[in-house]
């Protein structure tokens, strides 16, 4: 008889449940009588349904006597049961344990078991496609037999079948529904795409939008960089977003945005969310008190990422451009149809405000909307394409004609200062050392190097031979004058003799000092004699106590001990280096008939000269061209030898009061020998004869003076 009376309990809770899947019951009534006659039909000890979120998390939907299993009785007994629920979802599967049962370990953490006094039953609650979305746990005295335990896990099997049952007839449902807003959502869909102006097509989502989810309020928030702003709210025709109410909401906007997941708010709060997306809804659930709330990020498929191949891949999309946000003050009993109802919208908004926000990233596309109505009057792309490229090639030729345009000529040179000389050898003869090294500050008539010429030496011994033997002439006449036996008449010869031996000897001797000053001839050393600095020219600028500074550098290695000439080897280069400076310019000859009529049409005045000194390159200076400073012909660069074209050289002065301060070279940048590459300012030509003026010489060169 017990056996019947427990056959007939499970028949009528069959009976009854299976009434209930049927009929037309919001969620939270539904699942509370489920769980009721399902635990009476086997006189369960408690009972629990876990229903998936929409973040895919498990939450109790309802329970009975769950408090009085134990599951905080035992050490890490909740954690274990929570890891049993979880891997019982994951596996979709359905499962029995007895009392203080574990299942093996699935990845290395908390192990799965039932740390209570009952037998745990748990079947999963499937949809169509096999996809668990909730779980059935009941909870069983061990006092019956162990048989019987697999005859109620057999029971809760197909009392979670009959929850499958009512979760399909609710899809169902909400499928009738979306065909009923059809014709609005056609309505919607065509309203949104009229235009492409991100807050227009913003403005129609909130609006229409709201009407046809049915929820209190619409908000839609767009990312044209970083952040989230509200662009529209509805029944609003202006978006207040410094009000505290905006501010709350664009920074949950912005926090969601971070998280990048869905949000949905049902008047609970949420501890499995992010604490930045926690704290940034409680403060705007401050402002305005929603019952169901939800942040919906808008990704369009464009947007996702994609293999070499264009099929999008698994990996997690880029970043939202736009987000809706639903509010309901008074949401109904059961919030599924409405979320639907979003849901719905949201791939048709997406695409609209995709498609604004990507228009309004295009460059100048301000220019771009008249070139199109230019295409469409012109009858195609053809013929925009011809007209275009008439009109540039007719604006290029005309502005080439017509806007003047300075004709700048290239030039390289060096710097140097103003007062500079080359010291040659007094006389031929042989380099014995040099006195100074390179950049060596000498005064005027410093010893600068000394040289050996045997036949100076020669002469040097000559000369003074001779005036000894004078001397000496001079003494045996005086000494016979001075003897009285000497007749009168010698002696007035003596003394003519010696009149014509001092004016010999001094004759010799002025010769002796003059060649031993021109020279600097050693006096201890016959035949050596020096070179020495010599004095500042006149005219230039001249600091006091202003000293010479060696500029070459190779004179030691290539000239000591070797044999040179006054007319043929320069030994040292000396330049006044505190004084003035220049730039020794080679303008090469094809340059030089425009420098040339630059003065005419100039007036003879200076020409301006830009400097790009090669120490700093990026800075240019300025300079001046006189005319009295070009040369008087042009020769081949010495220094170059595979360059034959001639050049003229000219000197451009970088000081002056025509100078501004700020373009003049600095002093510290004054160095000898540094190369300059200039451009000289030959006065205003057609803009296409200055920038191909080259281009040009060469085709009337070598083409139309041909013929």
């Amino acid at each position: 008889m017990p056996q019947r009376r427990g056959a007939r309990k499970i028949d009528e809770a069959f009976e009854e449940v299976a009434r209930l899947s049927g009929l037309n019951l919001p969620p939270t009534e539904f699942y509370s009588e489920f769980l009721k006659k399902t635990m009476a039909g086997i006189e369960a000890h408690a009972g629990a349904v876990w229903l998936r979120t929409p973040q895919g998390f498990l939450q109790l939907q309802t329970q009975a006597n769950l408090d009085h299993v134990g599951l905080d009785k035992h050490k890490n007994a909740r954690q274990c049961h929570n890891e049993l629920l979880r891997q019982a979802f994951q596996t979709a599967r359905p499962m029995v344990l007895e009392p203080f049962g574990h299942t093996p370990m699935m990845d290395g953490g908390t192990p799965a078991g039932n740390l209570t006094d009952y037998f745990c039953h748990i079947a999963p609650i499937l949809v169509e496609d096999k996809q668990a979305i909730g779980l059935l746990e009941i909870w069983q005295s061990p006092s019956f037999d162990a048989r019987m335990q697999r005859v109620f896990l057999n029971y809760i099997i197909q009392m979670a079948g009959y929850a499958s049952n009512y979760v399909k007839h609710s899809q169902s449902q909400l499928r009738s529904d979306k065909e009923q807003v059809w014709l609005q959502l056609e309505q919607f869909t065509k309203q949104i795409h009229n235009s492409l102006e991100p807050s227009e097509v913003a403005y129609h989502i909130a609006n229409s939008g709201r009407k046809l989810i049915g929820c209190d309020r619409l908000s839609v928030a767009i990312r044209p960089d970083r952040k989230m702003i509200v662009q529209a709210v509805s029944g609003a025709d202006t978006v207040e977003r410094r009000s505290t109410e905006m501010k709350a909401l664009q920074r949950l906007c912005n926090a969601v945005l971070e998280w990048g997941e869905r949000l949905v708010y049902t008047g609970t709060r949420d501890e499995s969310l992010p604490p930045k997306v926690v704290d940034r809804l409680d403060d705007f659930l401050a402002e305005r008190s929603a019952k169901l709330l939800v942040v919906m990020p808008l990704v369009d498929e464009r947007d996702k990422f994609k293999d070499k191949l264009g099929e999008p891949t698994t990996q997690k999309p880029r970043t939202p451009r736009s987000m809706l946000v639903m509010e309901c003050f008074e949401p109904p009993a059961e919030t599924a149809p409405i979320i639907q109802r979003l849901e719905t919208i949201a791939p048709h908004a997406t695409t609209a405000l995709y498609n604004a926000l990507e228009l309004k990233r295009i460059p100048l596309a301000w220019l771009w909307r008249p070139v199109a109505a230019m295409q469409r009057g012109l009858g195609g792309t053809t013929r925009l394409i011809i007209a275009l490229v008439t009109l540039l090639v007719v604006g290029v030729t005309a502005a080439m004609i017509l806007v003047p345009y300075p004709l700048k000529l290239d030039a390289n040179g060096q710097l140097l200062p103003e007062d500079r000389r080359w010291v040659y050898p007094t006389r031929e003869g042989f380099v014995h050392k040099f006195l100074v090294g390179p950049g060596d500050k000498v005064p005027e008539g410093h010893p600068l190097a000394v040289m050996f010429d045997p036949r100076l030496k020669e002469e040097i011994n000559q000369l003074t031979g001779e005036i000894n033997k004078e001397a000496a002439i001079i003494t045996s006449a005086k000494t016979r004058i001075a003897n009285r036996s000497t007749p009168e008449d010698e002696k007035l010869r003596l003394q003519s003799q010696i009149k014509q031996a001092e004016i010999k000897q001094r004759t010799l001797q002025q010769q002796l000092s003059a060649k031993l000053e021109t020279n600097n001839v050693d006096a201890d050393q016959a035949g050596y004699f020096r070179l020495v600095a010599p004095p500042f020219t006149a005219g230039f600028t001249v600091q006091r106590n202003a000293r010479w500074t060696v500029l070459n550098t190779d004179f030691r290695e290539n000239l000591t001990s070797k044999f040179v000439t006054p007319k043929d080897t320069p030994l040292i280069r000396l330049g006044n280096c505190e004084g003035g400076w220049e730039i020794e310019l080679k303008i090469p000859q094809k340059h030089l008939g425009r420098v040339l009529q630059a003065y005419t049409r100039n007036g003879g005045a200076d020409l301006d000269v830009d400097l790009l000194v090669t120490t700093t390159p990026t800075v240019t200076y300025k300079g001046k061209l006189a005319k009295s400073r070009l040369g008087g012909a042009a020769e081949p660069t010495r220094d170059d030898p595979n360059d034959n074209e001639p050049h003229l050289t000219a000197y451009v002065r970088i000081s002056g009061p025509d100078i501004p301060a700020a373009y003049q070279i600095p002093r510290d940048q004054l160095v000898t020998g540094v190369e300059v590459h200039s451009k000289i300012r030959c006065g205003d030509h057609a803009l296409g004869y200055s920038l191909f003026y080259g281009v040009w010489e060469f085709i009337y060169e070598k083409i139309i003076f041909f013929f």
